[in-house]
């Protein structure tokens, strides 16, 4: 999965040679931390974000101008700033996201400005990916880190009918073992139970 699949339309962006006193209108009707700022052509410069828009305000509170020129969003946005690419995976935005502790991230497609990624964004990838939506039985597996075994148990839930809607795996303590959570279709409980328990596989969770 690519950021271009998950990520949000852009909504305001604010040009570069807009008046502050515009940008710190249009800065508080929305709920973001920080407002794109483009250039004429489209291209991403900058961010404005509320850290700007302060120093902006103390700025005018105190009637401080360097000139007679009128302050532009360019004389206060943070121009050196994290983004990613619509081809970025998925994950890589999210690591980006936690490591640097940013609740959103632009997104761009040849230097222009075309999106947002963002926190919520992921919280949805995850329902997509463990099946959160979907009905049938939520199992929870944990297997020995062994080429096969995982196959294993895709193979025998599709024995059983089964389907499967939604998964995800994270190694365990020391690498030593994986846990596996997935959303299975049209096989019942006790059947997986029977086929879980023949495979030799430790269950931590069904429902």
């Amino acid at each position: 999965m690519l950021v271009r699949e998950r990520m949000i339309s852009p909504g305001k962006r604010l040009s570069a040679n807009l008046p502050i006193t515009s940008a710190i209108g249009e800065f508080e009707k929305v709920s973001s931390s920080w407002l794109p700022v483009v250039d004429d052509g489209g291209t991403l410069v900058g961010l404005l974000t509320w850290s700007d828009v302060r120093k902006a305000q103390s700025m005018l509170s105190a009637g401080k101008k360097d000139s007679k020129d009128e302050l532009l969003v360019q004389d206060f946005m943070t121009t050196r700033f994290l983004f990613v690419t619509e081809k970025t995976p998925i994950e890589e935005a999210v690591r980006i996201m936690i490591d640097y502790d940013i609740p959103e991230l632009p997104v761009v497609k040849d230097g222009y400005f075309s999106g947002i990624i963002s926190d919520k964004t992921m919280l949805r990838v995850l329902m997509e990916i463990t099946g959160a939506r979907r009905q049938g039985v939520r199992l929870m597996v944990k297997l020995e880190n062994k080429s096969g075994k995982l196959l294993e148990l895709l193979q025998m839930i599709r024995d059983l009918g089964g389907s499967i809607e939604g998964l995800c795996t994270y190694s365990g303590q020391e690498n030593e073992y994986s846990i596996a959570t997935m959303r299975v279709e049209d096989a019942d409980k006790y059947s997986l139970k029977q086929g879980l328990n023949n495979l030799n596989v430790e269950v931590l969770d069904i429902r």
